[in-house]
């Protein structure tokens, strides 16, 4: 009678591990390429193996037991058994957790009926095949280790500093091992401990993550309701001077000193810039080291948010709103919904039209199948030529008056995976190059069309090609310098000033004063950028991006380099 069980839990293992290459191999061709499929194709080969190592166990115990006998009967599914899609759709309420400011009600809808269709066909539909000949629990259990580790696939690859022995491979290997074992011994001994440990994991990872996103959120102030009303009380806020003005952000764009320290060498970019009449500002940095945290603020003209930032992005700002009170018109062109959430829209004109949350459903199952979580996902939907062309031909005919945004793609930053890839500076340095070519053009159709306009190039943010090309938050402190610091929050800044204006009596340090300076300029208030300017601080999550370490007033407060200037070239003072 032992014979036959342990025969039989041979068999029912062997015909599994059939059942997984089958399902690897319809996984592998459905899929969308990228570090899933690639997982796939080497994790077939490795689990061949252990099916021939399987069927060959299985061959020496059959032949020692003489009454073993094949079930031949297809075995059926017990209901509360679908307690267990708990372990491989944890990790999908994790995603509908953190991406909540992209979902709208159709998004997740979209999203657990796609990851729960997957788990059900490969943990409950699939399996009734391959019962015909093994225990259709093994094979249930089999395709739910295989779903968890399909799905949790982007968190892998997200963390790579915890990678078993430093291999992906061997990570993703031992989350598909692990999770059959641990929930086959767990079924075997008692199922409704099983049951109830599922269920605790869906929720206690609900609950870390959610803990987790709290606490790397933005602590929002409340709301200075006030703010736009007394600004225009004052007369003297009252725009007099109504230039068009056109703020060009570069993504990732590093300034002089930052490239220098790369290898890569812009002078001769900086010198055709300052040709065409454009002042450099060397020493920049942002108050936030990524794209939205940077950007929102410039628009708000704030440090301290009351709003996530994508509500600013979506042109609900305070220095948006003074310009509409002051009947300019404002275009928002960006390359895709990235800096759209669920905020109302209020540009008056803008590309491309819509909110993220129409198209996330679909992008966020398409990355958890890719298997990584890209930084870049929302151009997927969108063309880059097209973003260009409608530049050109909104250069080439903005009316007075107007203020014109928009964010580009290039030079870009790297991959954000935590691992800098073999050749990150290459890649950065051709996006540089690109991105210098795309500037000369914006240039030159701005030049061209409206010569009297304020002309603003800048960048949101570094590009993090230093350290491990992502967030500091596991570094000593002390492996902290500035380098590390301009990488992440250092900035690229160069304006056009009109003949009519001069601007040698504001002092700018952070991309934040760009609204301060241009203001200030255009109104007859000759205190407005000093009272409108923004603490020359970070304000956004510098405790992860900098390990901590903050620069105030261009000086840095922690760190490697601490009470250094944050750059030895500096425009201010």
């Amino acid at each position: 009678m032992i014979k036959n069980k342990i025969t039989q839990s041979i068999f029912d293992l062997s015909i599994s591990a059939i059942f997984i290459l089958f399902s690897m191999a319809i996984l592998k061709f459905s899929l969308p390429q990228g570090l899933t499929t690639d997982f796939l194709l080497k994790g077939f080969n490795l689990i061949s193996y252990i099916a021939v190592a399987l069927n060959i166990f299985f061959l020496i115990s059959w032949y020692f037991d003489k009454d073993f006998k094949f079930k031949k009967k297809i075995e059926l599914p017990e209901l509360k058994d679908l307690l267990l899609l708990a372990l491989p759709m944890a990790p999908v309420l994790d995603y509908a957790v953190l991406n909540s400011d992209y979902l709208d009600l159709f998004g997740l809808l979209y999203l657990f009926a796609i990851t729960l269709g997957f788990t059900i066909f490969f943990s409950f539909i699939f399996p009734l095949v391959f019962s015909y000949f093994a225990s259709f629990k093994t094979l249930m259990i089999s395709g739910l280790a295989l779903s968890f580790t399909i799905i949790t696939m982007g968190k892998i690859s997200d963390n790579p500093d915890n990678f078993f022995l430093d291999n992906q491979f061997a990570t993703q290997f031992l989350y598909l091992i692990i999770s059959f074992v641990a929930v086959y011994l767990l079924y075997i001994f008692n199922k409704k401990v099983t049951y109830v440990a599922v269920i605790f994991f869906m929720i206690s990872g609900i609950v870390v993550n959610f803990l987790n996103y709290s606490e790397n959120s933005v602590k929002f102030i409340k709301e200075d309701s006030d703010r736009l009303e007394k600004f225009l009380d004052n007369k003297n806020n009252e725009i007099i001077k109504k230039k068009n003005i056109y703020l060009m952000v570069y993504e990732s764009y590093a300034n002089l000193e930052t490239l220098n320290h790369y290898g890569f060498d812009n002078s001769n970019h900086l010198k055709f810039l300052e040709k065409n009449g454009f002042k450099i500002y060397h020493g920049i940095y942002s108050n936030g080291g990524l794209s939205i945290e940077s950007t929102s603020r410039i628009l708000e003209i704030n440090g301290e948010l009351s709003k996530p930032g994508r509500h600013y992005t979506s042109g609900n700002a305070f220095g948006l709103n003074v310009l509409k009170a002051n009947n300019y018109k404002t275009i928002g062109l960006f390359k895709s919904h990235y800096f759209f959430g669920s905020a109302p829209i209020n540009w008056d004109e803008y590309y491309p039209e819509g909110n993220a949350a129409k198209y996330f459903g679909k992008n966020l199952i398409n990355i958890i199948f890719e298997g990584e979580f890209r930084f870049d996902v929302f151009d997927d939907f969108y063309s880059y030529d097209k973003y260009l062309e409608l530049k050109r031909k909104y250069l080439n005919s903005i009316k007075n008056p107007s203020l014109f945004y928009t964010h580009n793609s290039y030079p870009g930053h790297s991959g954000n995976s935590g691992r800098c890839a073999s050749n990150e500076k290459e890649l950065y340095f051709e996006g540089m190059k690109k991105a210098n070519i795309e500037m000369k053009n914006d240039i030159g159709n701005i030049l061209k069309n409206d010569p009297d306009s304020i002309i603003v190039l800048l960048s949101d943010h570094g590009p993090y090609l230093t350290k491990n090309c992502r967030e500091l938050r596991d570094y000593d402190v002390s492996e902290i310098d500035k380098y590390d610091i301009q990488d992440r929050y250092g900035a690229f800044l160069s304006i056009y000033w009109p003949k009519s204006i001069s601007d040698n009596k504001n002092d700018i340090v952070i991309t934040q004063d760009i609204f301060p300076a241009i203001l200030s300029n255009i109104t007859s208030n000759p205190n407005l950028f000093d009272e409108l300017k923004v603490k020359r601080k970070f304000f956004d999550n510098f405790e992860n991006n900098t390990g901590g370490v903050n620069v105030f007033d261009g000086i840095i407060t922690g760190g490697k380099d601490l009470g250094m200037p944050l750059f030895d070239k500096r425009t201010y003072n």
